[in-house]
């Protein structure tokens, strides 16, 4: 009974998790056109200075938003709608909602009066990197283009939160779906000079602001339509309000690693040459594609259950779970990060290299794909095991090793940036990621016992195994075709298409073969989807 009962709750999770990773692999998609047209129609500097202010709200939504809401507040959620009811969970977003909404709009302010000084940060980087510093009037450009994006982490801020009660009442597709808004918005701003005499710097500003709107609106009235009214109110008398807020300043810290990373990287790149932040920006969205279809959504589908098995003092459970998540993520993360270590070159020449984009811009894009490409499991791994801790309320362990972890990282990046250029960057964010990882399944193990056991390891074993066919077979492909004529478009194509559907079909009946039970669990939802017997 028991056995039957986890493998229902596994199946569980990952339709929450195929729902999540459906809707988030259609914003992937629209996402990679718009990256596409960024690279093909926006000149470097222009793309350079665009890449670079969007990071930076992006980095305060991931702070503030998807990752350390959704840890502190799911939980606190969860448990008010299992012990207290419906109307007291209600209540309680409209609380947090309102909460939120001043620390968003606070934020976001203090944030435009400090970009005057981002020059002089510039100014000392540049030093350190041996580069030649940007001239007056492309720095006062990228003062404004900062000032005019970064209220864009108000907006997105405000759907992220909205999220949280969602994930609660089980609607995943909502929440998957809107960040494809942004995408289209963005995608359509490339377009606004063809039509009007606007700097196209300034018509992605404007795509960026129209997106964030669309995301928030959207999911503000979906969260809506299904608790009812959630206008401002300052009733914050609830003692979840204080307990989410008191977990949420140390789930900031503790999801800061890999976000923190990324903005230190930022600014250490745009003092670099001209190219390396978009080098940088294309290859870490590429590795994202593997890691927000299937590694975010593996985590964000496990912390309700989590809360859950906490909330009735289920520690086995919790163990159990964390051990699944695990394997699920590396299961599906895997062969796409050596798929792209593989491809990665072919893939940036099919998808970019045209118009401003060059050939130059691609070797580097390649290179640091292939350095990213060995930090996806100790990044996807790091986001399951935190969700571990934040939903037994316990902040502090993940605070601890990703402040170590970003000291790590920016010392790393001191050391390495003069000697190795964009890659010594590139080097310090994958060490950072697998010291984090390794440290926190160790200091989780003193928690819930040890998750690292023999079946377990008999597991990854049977990865490798897979894992090894693959490569083997994406070499025997390659004798069949001649490399050196594999550079149009059809023939870029046909070459990736091939290998990529070699190597997934491979990967999948040797899963199959070698009885992996993640296979085993996919195959049996879609046997219940389409009614197929044994």
């Amino acid at each position: 009974m028991k056995t039957e009962q986890t493998d229902k709750t596994s199946i569980s999770r990952w339709k929450y998790a195929l729902i999540f990773a459906g809707g988030t692999m259609l914003s992937r998609m629209l996402g990679l056109v718009r990256d596409i047209l960024i690279g093909w129609f926006v000149p470097d500097f222009s793309r350079d200075t665009f890449l670079f202010a969007f990071r930076l709200p992006n980095t305060f939504r991931d702070l503030l938003g998807e990752g350390a809401v959704n840890a502190s507040f799911v939980p606190i959620l969860s448990e008010c709608d299992e012990t207290h009811g419906r109307d007291a969970m209600k209540h309680l977003v409209r609380s947090l909602f309102s909460i939120m909404f001043l620390i968003l709009l606070a934020v976001s302010l203090v944030g435009v009066l400090l970009m005057p000084f981002v020059p002089q940060l510039l100014g000392s980087l540049s030093t350190l990197t041996q580069e030649l510093p940007k001239s007056e009037e492309q720095l006062q450009l990228t003062v404004r283009v900062l000032q005019w994006t970064f209220p864009y982490l108000f907006w997105i801020g405000i759907a992220v939160f909205m999220m949280a009660p969602l994930f609660v009442l089980g609607d995943y597709k909502t929440p998957g779906i809107t960040p494809a808004l942004l995408n289209i918005a963005l995608i359509v701003s490339v377009f606004i000079p063809y039509f009007f005499a606007i700097n196209i710097i300034w018509a992605l500003v404007i795509g960026l602001w129209l997106g964030g709107i669309l995301q928030a609106g959207m999911l503000y009235f979906e969260a809506r339509k299904k608790l009812g009214s959630l206008g401002f109110t300052t009733d914050w008398k609830q003692r979840e309000v204080k307990k989410a807020f008191i977990l949420l300043i140390p789930v900031i810290f503790g999801q800061a690693a890999g976000e923190v990373n990324k903005l230190v990287d930022s600014f250490f790149s745009y003092s670099l040459s001209e190219g390396t932040v978009s080098a940088l920006f294309y290859a870490n969205r590429l590795i994202q594609l593997p890691l927000a279809i299937f590694g975010t959504a593996v985590s964000v589908s496990i912390l309700p259950e989590l809360s859950r098995y906490f909330a009735n003092k289920e520690h086995q459970k919790i163990r159990e779970a964390l051990q699944e998540g695990l394997l699920q993520t590396l299961f599906m993360i895997l062969p796409a990060m050596v798929m792209l270590m593989l491809l990665g070159k072919p893939i940036v020449q099919l998808l970019f290299e045209r118009g401003h984009f060059g050939e130059e811009l691609t070797q580097k894009t390649a290179n640091a794909i292939f350095i990213y490409s060995i930090g996806v499991i100790g990044f996807s791994g790091v986001k399951v095991l935190a969700q571990g801790f934040y939903a037994m309320n316990n902040t502090t362990i993940p605070v601890i090793t990703s402040s170590f972890s970003m000291i790590l990282n920016i010392i790393l990046n001191i050391l390495l940036v003069r000697p190795l250029d964009y890659s010594g960057l590139v080097i310090a964010t994958t060490i950072s990621f697998w010291t984090n990882f390794f440290i926190l399944l160790t200091l989780i193990s003193f928690k819930v016992g040890n998750l690292v056991n023999e079946k377990y390891l008999l597991d990854i074993l049977k990865y490798g195994i897979s894992i090894f066919i693959v490569i083997c077979m994406f070499f025997l492909v390659n004798l069949l075709f001649n490399k050196k004529n594999v550079n149009g478009v059809i023939e870029l194509s046909l070459y990736i298409c091939v290998t990529g559907l070699v190597c997934s079909l491979t990967y999948l009946v040797s899963a199959w073969v070698l009885n992996i039970k993640e296979m085993k669990q996919i195959l049996s939802i879609i046997n219940r989807k389409f009614n197929i017997k044994n």
